[in-house]
C-alpha cells in the first residue's frame, strides 16, 4: 500500500516521502506563525518543539522572567503547538480576574491530547472545561470544605498531628539536622488525607521510622513503604504536568530523554490513579455495610459518596435541578485527586519558603513571635483555636509577603470565551493568556520597593504613608490562590494549616538554616517546589 501511494507520487522511496512530508509541515508551520493575529515579541518558535528549546537547562519560572526582561510586558510563546499570551502587568489581568458567573474567561486551560493522556480533562476542578460539571463539582468540594464545623476539626487535627511530629523530632535530638521539606510533604499530606478520607495514613510516623531505622516486622515495613510510595506518586505527578504541557505527542514519544521521562510518569499516574479508586471503592462497601442507625464519618469522600442518596450526611438541600444527581465515580475521584494534589505540595512548599525568610530577617521573626504570644499568652500547651487565628495580622501581612517574593503558582492561566481586547489587541475566542504573577506582584509601577522584603506593606498599611503604591494597588496585583470565578476553594484550610504550623514551630522552638549562605532550593515546572531546606530545631530561648 506504501509502495503505490509512493508511486502515484513518482517518488522512488520512503526518505524522499519522508523529506518531502517535512518539508510541507516546516512550511506550513511557520506559514501559520508569520500570519498569526496580532504579533507580539517572543523567542523565535521552532517546529515540533516551539519555543521549548530555549527553556532547557533553565527553570520555567526564571525562563519566563529572563523573557519579560527582554521582551516587556506582553510577549508570546509556543508550547506543544499552543500559542500562549504572557501577561506581566496588573492592569492587563484585570477582567480576568472578576468573580462574576458572566465572565468572559470561566477556563483556565485547553485540555490538550498531552492532558487527556495524563488523564487530567474533565475531572474534578482544576482542569474541567465544562462549566456544567465544573459547577456541580465546585458545590460539592465547597461545601464540604467550608462548614464551620470542618475548619474547628481541621484545627484540632492539627494541634493532633503537631503533637505526633514534635515528640519524633524531640526523639531525634537537638543536633539532628532536618531536611523540612520532607516533613512539611508528609504533615501536609497527612492532614489532607484525614481531610479527605476521615482516616490517617501515618505518613509522619513511617517516615520517622524510617529514619531511625527501627527493627520493624514485615507488615510494618510495607506500610511504611506503601506510605513513602503514596506521597512520592502525588509529588511526581505533580512534577510531570509540566510534560504533558509543554511537550507535543511526537516529542513525548521520540525525543529519548523526554521519551524515558514519559513512560516512568504513565506508570506513576497509574499507581496513584489505582490507590485513588481503591480507597472510593473500599469506602462505598464501607458505608453500605454501615447499619442506618449508626452515624456515618464526617469528611469528603463521605460527603461526596452520600450526596443526594438516602445516606445523605449534607444539611443543604439544593433548589437547582443540576445538582440534585449523586455523584459518580469519576466525579468523586477527580475532586479527590485535586484535594490531594493542591493539598499537599502547595502547602508544604509555602511552609517551608515561610521558614526560609524568617531565618535571613530574624526582626521579622521576632515581632510575628511578639503577635503569637500577645494572642495565645504564655501557656504554650493550649491548643490554637479558629479565633486565635483570625487575630494574627502581622502573620497574615507575613506570609503575603513571602508569596509575593517566592509564588508556589507562578503563572495563571486563562482562555477568553468570546473575543475580547487586551493590551490593545483584538484577541478571537479561544486565546490562552497567561498571567506571570513572579512578575505581576513585583511590578515596580504597582509596588514600593519591590525587591524588599518588608511585611510592613500589607501589615496596617492605611496607618501610614510608606508604601504609597500599595494603597492604590488593584485587588489583581496579589493572586495567591488564583482570582475570578477560579480561585482556590481550599484557600482557607490552607491558609489555617500554614498559621497554625508557624504558631506552633516559633512559638517553643528556634529553627536554625544550616546553611545561612545557602540559597533557597527550589525548582519550576508548574510550580515551585523547595528541594532541600536543611534546619535545627532547638528549644526557644525566652
Amino acid at each position: 500500500m506504501v509502495t503505490e501511494i509512493i508511486s502515484s507520487f513518482g517518488i522512488s522511496d520512503i526518505p524522499s516521502l519522508l523529506i518531502i512530508l517535512s518539508i510541507i509541515y516546516v512550511t506550513r508551520f511557520y506559514y501559520n506563525y508569520f500570519t498569526r493575529p496580532n504579533p507580539l515579541p517572543g523567542p523565535f518558535p521552532l517546529p515540533i518543539i516551539g519555543s521549548a528549546y530555549q527553556q532547557i537547562g533553565c527553570g520555567f519560572n526564571s525562563w519566563l522572567i529572563s523573557l519579560h526582561k527582554k521582551y516587556g510586558d506582553m510577549f508570546e510563546i509556543i508550547l506543544a503547538g499552543q500559542r500562549l499570551i504572557i501577561l506581566c502587568r496588573p492592569d492587563l489581568v484585570v477582567k480576568m480576574n472578576i468573580p462574576s458567573t458572566k465572565t468572559n474567561y470561566p477556563t483556565r486551560l485547553h485540555i490538550t491530547e498531552g492532558f487527556m493522556e495524563y488523564e487530567l480533562g474533565g475531572k474534578g476542578l482544576t482542569f474541567n472545561n465544562d462549566h456544567k460539571s465544573w459547577k456541580y463539582n465546585r458545590q460539592f468540594f465547597s461545601q464540604a470544605l467550608m462548614t464551620p464545623s470542618f475548619n474547628h476539626l481541621a484545627v484540632e487535627w492539627t494541634n493532633e498531628l503537631w503533637n505526633e511530629m514534635e515528640s519524633y523530632w524531640n526523639n531525634l535530638g537537638e543536633d539532628y539536622e532536618l531536611d523540612l521539606i520532607k516533613w512539611m510533604r508528609r504533615f501536609t499530606n497527612e492532614i489532607i488525607f484525614k481531610v479527605a478520607t476521615g482516616t490517617k495514613n501515618n505518613a509522619i510516623a513511617s517516615y520517622h521510622d524510617m529514619l531511625i531505622n527501627n527493627s520493624l516486622n514485615e507488615k510494618e515495613k510495607e506500610k511504611l513503604i506503601e506510605s513513602k510510595n503514596f506521597i512520592e506518586s502525588i509529588e511526581t505527578y505533580v512534577e510531570g504536568i509540566f510534560y504533558f504541557f509543554a511537550f507535543n505527542k511526537f516529542t513525548r514519544n521520540y525525543f529519548p530523554l523526554i521519551r524515558g521521562k514519559v513512560k516512568k510518569l504513565l506508570k506513576n499516574k497509574d499507581y496513584l490513579f489505582d490507590r485513588l479508586y481503591t480507597l472510593i471503592k473500599e469506602r462505598r462497601i464501607e458505608i453500605e455495610n454501615t447499619p442506618l442507625d449508626q452515624p456515618l464519618s464526617h469528611d469528603m469522600l463521605t460527603t461526596f459518596i452520600t450526596a443526594n442518596t438516602p445516606r445523605d450526611i449534607n444539611a443543604v438541600k439544593y433548589a437547582d435541578a443540576d445538582l440534585l444527581r449523586p455523584m459518580t465515580d469519576n466525579e468523586i475521584f477527580g475532586n479527590i485527586l485535586d484535594a490531594m494534589l493542591a493539598g499537599t505540595d502547595t502547602t508544604a512548599n509555602f511552609i517551608c519558603f515561610v521558614v526560609y525568610y524568617l531565618g535571613h530577617y530574624p526582626e521579622v521573626k521576632q515581632r510575628l513571635r511578639q503577635e503569637f504570644d500577645r494572642v495565645l499568652g504564655k501557656d504554650l500547651t493550649r491548643p490554637i483555636t479558629n479565633k486565635d487565628l483570625d487575630e494574627l495580622e502581622y502573620c497574615d501581612a507575613v506570609t503575603k509577603e513571602v508569596y509575593r517574593h517566592s509564588p508556589i503558582v507562578f503563572f495563571l492561566a486563562r482562555i477568553n470565551a468570546q473575543h475580547d481586547k487586551v493590551g490593545g489587541y483584538d484577541w478571537p475566542g479561544g486565546t490562552t493568556f497567561q498571567m506571570l504573577t513572579s512578575v505581576l506582584m513585583k511590578h515596580k509601577d504597582y509596588w514600593t520597593e519591590p525587591e524588599k522584603f518588608d511585611p510592613d506593606r500589607f501589615y496596617r498599611v492605611e496607618e501610614s504613608d510608606k508604601y504609597l503604591l500599595e494603597k492604590k494597588k488593584i485587588k489583581d496585583t496579589l493572586l495567591i490562590f488564583g482570582g475570578g470565578i477560579r480561585m482556590c476553594p481550599g484557600r482557607k484550610l490552607a491558609l489555617m494549616e500554614l498559621k497554625s504550623l508557624l504558631i506552633l514551630i516559633y512559638r517553643k522552638y528556634d529553627v536554625e538554616l544550616v546553611d545561612m549562605n545557602a540559597p533557597l532550593k527550589y525548582s519550576s515546572d508548574m510550580i515551585n517546589v523547595c528541594k532541600e531546606l536543611i534546619v535545627r530545631i532547638k528549644p526557644r530561648k525566652f
